[in-house]
């Protein structure tokens, strides 16, 4: 009787073993039509990147917490925002500089919309003429954030320091020009 019961207990090792290896052998093969089993689908087999893309997009109105709001509108951006900075020479000889490197080709070196670009695309306004000069640096802030009709955003490209010194150099070129 022991024996017999030694028997069956060997032969379900043997099976056992036998099923073992044979379940091993089939989960380390690498055939690719094979579907594979995972523990976390995720990890091995990601979503691919569009170029150009972030891989988690934020959600719809979603706010970095160190982001800037400025006001919606150029009229309210006028009334809210005032110059941080004072008008002193060192800030008026930084606001030139920035206005050579990026508003002179349309506006031109007086802000008169002489630039040099103007006989092949349309001239910006006259920023020394009309009315103005009455506009606060809130106003020339704004516009050189978001950009207007024919202007382009320079939000990303000039700091709000850098937007400020030129918007105290465009009162400059609006007195030189009275």
């Amino acid at each position: 009787m022991q024996s017999r019961i030694l028997n069956q207990v060997t032969r379900l090792a043997v099976a056992a073993g036998l099923a073992s290896a044979l379940t091993s052998g089939i989960a380390c093969t690498k055939n690719p039509d094979q579907t594979k089993l995972q523990y976390v689908p995720d990890m091995a087999d990601g979503a691919a990147l569009k170029s150009q893309r972030d891989f988690l997009q934020p959600p719809e109105g979603a706010v970095t917490r160190s982001a800037i709001l400025y006001p919606g509108s150029i009229e309210e951006s006028e009334k809210v925002l005032d110059n941080p900075l004072p008008a002193t020479p060192e800030n008026l000889a930084a606001g030139k500089k920035l206005w050579n490197s990026y508003c002179i080709p349309c506006h031109g070196v007086k802000g008169n919309s002489q630039g040099s670009i103007t006989d092949v695309y349309p001239a910006p306004p006259n920023l020394v003429d009309k009315d103005y000069p009455a506009h606060k640096d809130g106003f020339y802030f704004h516009k050189m954030t978001f950009g207007g009709a024919i202007m382009p955003a320079y939000g990303h490209a000039i700091a709000p320091q850098e937007r400020w010194q030129i918007a105290h150099y465009i009162h400059e070129l609006q007195r030189a020009a009275r």
